[in-house]
């Protein structure tokens, strides 16, 4: 097979790939079980420890405070709790920018954390109660390992009590309604979802669902499949939310589930049911490692691509945090990756180069048997087989290293397009952020040419010569759109490719010539 139609075909494929990665990403993931319920009872303890000790009086007269706030701050992120329905009003991620402001996952005028409380046979919808404080630690900024706020509210001869606790260098927050009448369950309420954090919002958009997770799977509900209505789910799940690309903010606990619909930008809004008023929450960004120490399977909310690439996924990422231990710019990291790659691949590329020159000295041989049986296909099928086997030749054996570069591009291309690491990532120059589109085209440009190079190089049959010309414009056009990391490793890779296409050429010339002398 000739080394230009091999490569349309590469590329035929990486279309097809990359279609199906925009319009029909999987709905579900096979997960393993998990327990869920550590974080839940620790909240528990502290709970119980505080309304024992402490000696704040619950206050039994509750004033309209409609504009009170109760700030919180960590070194993880900052908010703000209302005590009109006694939800979470702004929340701020201290190390985490938007593009153009501080990142906020709660939208402008809104709140998450809303609740509806079921009691007996009926349901106390407490968005609108008034809550007041009844106790607040030192917690703006948290000086101690864990610290709370507690707010009550009574509706009707009820009194109700949220308690949040925040914990030192983690994004979870431990939450607890109570009251002074048995909760047989509670539904939490992100009435206005959550907000689209990247300047790219259509992009950010193509990942916004609502997630749960069971014991056996993560089941997806992205917003671009909902179509009008309200969507409803039930069952048992350890955790539930709402993500975008590269944030999530979600319920730890006894999920029972969830509905969902459309609000008008098309994101979503979501209720989340659960046993008891007991959960954690989690808002955050969907980093692997954090997300795997949490031991309750949203480790499994990345997209690292299809099943079968997912392992090269997670070890190429394993490989980028080792190395960032001693590289800081990722750029240079993903140079360091195709170098790597190019040696891994050497003694491989050399054995196709080997074929394929064998495959070129038989062409005159291959010539003389198309002459020969040029009415009898089948016959010259069986003929040129037997050719290859008496000259010790595999045609295939020119394919590997494409067909095993196919599953590491795939699984670079899916770290790159959603990796928290990676977002607003600079490498040098114009190049502010290897996850986006090179913003002047510079590189997808310089690998359309360096592709020019490779093919020219390697051009073994005439009549292809047009493919040449084709691959690289096809290949520059197709790599416009796609992030900077992932154009500037096809670069370095085509670049040393070239120069490891010299050193195999000059290597199998001597080599050759011995051989005729």
């Amino acid at each position: 097979m000739n080394n230009n139609l091999r490569m349309f075909i590469l590329f035929g494929v990486i279309i097809l790939v990359f279609g199906y990665y925009a319009y029909f990403a999987p709905k579900t993931i096979n997960v393993v079980s998990v327990d869920t319920t550590a974080v839940a009872a620790e909240a528990e303890k502290k709970v119980t420890d505080m309304t024992e000790n402490t000696a704040i009086p619950v206050k039994t007269d509750f004033a309209l405070q409609d504009t009170a706030v109760y700030d919180f701050e960590t070194s993880f992120y900052k908010g703000t709790i209302a005590s009109l329905s006694g939800g979470i009003s702004r929340f701020n991620l201290s190390q985490f920018k938007s593009f153009d402001s501080a990142l906020s996952l709660v939208p402008d005028e809104s709140k998450i954390m809303k609740l509806i409380v079921n009691v007996g046979n009926q349901k106390y919808d407490l968005s609108n109660a008034n809550f007041s404080l009844v106790y607040k630690g030192d917690i703006c900024p948290l000086r101690s390992e864990k610290d709370s706020i507690v707010l009550v509210a009574k509706v009707d001869s009820i009194t109700f009590t949220r308690t949040y606790i925040f914990t030192k260098d983690s994004y979870i927050i431990a939450h607890r309604v109570s009251a002074t009448a048995d909760i047989e369950s509670a539904e939490y309420l992100f009435d206005n979802g959550i907000s689209l954090t990247e300047k790219n919002q259509k992009d950010d958009m193509q990942y916004y669902a609502v997630d749960a997770y069971s014991l056996t799977n993560v089941i997806k509900t992205k917003a671009k499949s909902v179509k009008s209505g309200e969507i409803s789910m039930s069952g048992n799940y350890s955790w539930m939310g709402i993500q975008t690309k590269y944030f999530f903010s979600g319920l730890i606990g006894e999920g029972k589930g969830y509905s969902a619909g459309l609000l008008a930008d098309q994101r979503l809004y979501a209720k989340f049911a659960f046993e008891s008023g007991l959960v954690s929450l989690y808002m955050g960004p969907i980093d692997y490692r954090i997300l795997k120490s949490m031991n309750n399977g949203m480790e499994k909310i990345p997209d690292f691509g299809w099943s079968i690439i997912q392992p090269i996924s997670k070890f190429i990422l394993g490989v980028i945090h080792f190395l960032h231990k001693f590289v800081p710019n990722y750029g240079v990291i993903i140079i360091i990756i195709s170098i790597l790659l190019i040696l891994i691949f050497s003694p491989l590329t050399f054995k196709s180069y080997g074929s394929m020159r064998k495959m070129q000295m038989l062409q005159p041989e291959m010539e003389q048997l198309k002459k020969k049986y040029e009415k009898d296909p089948q016959r010259l099928n069986q003929e040129t087989m037997n050719l290859y086997k008496k000259s010790k030749v595999n045609p295939f054996t020119g394919c590997l290293p494409m067909f095993i570069q196919m599953p590491v591009f795939f699984a670079l291309y899916a770290i790159l397009r959603t990796t928290i690491e990676l977002r607003y990532a600079p490498f040098a120059f114009w190049i502010t952020d290897l996850a986006t589109k090179d913003p002047y085209y510079v590189l997808p440009i310089l690998t359309g040419a360096t592709m020019f190079v490779s093919q020219k190089l390697s051009l073994t049959d005439q009549s292809q010569k047009m493919m040449v010309y084709i691959m690289p414009i096809m290949i520059t056009f197709l790599f416009l759109s796609l992030p900077a990391g992932i154009n500037l490793y096809w670069l370095i890779y085509n670049l040393l490719s070239v120069v490891q296409q010299m050193v195999i050429k000059k290597m199998l010339n001597k080599e050759t010539g011995v051989q005729n002398g």
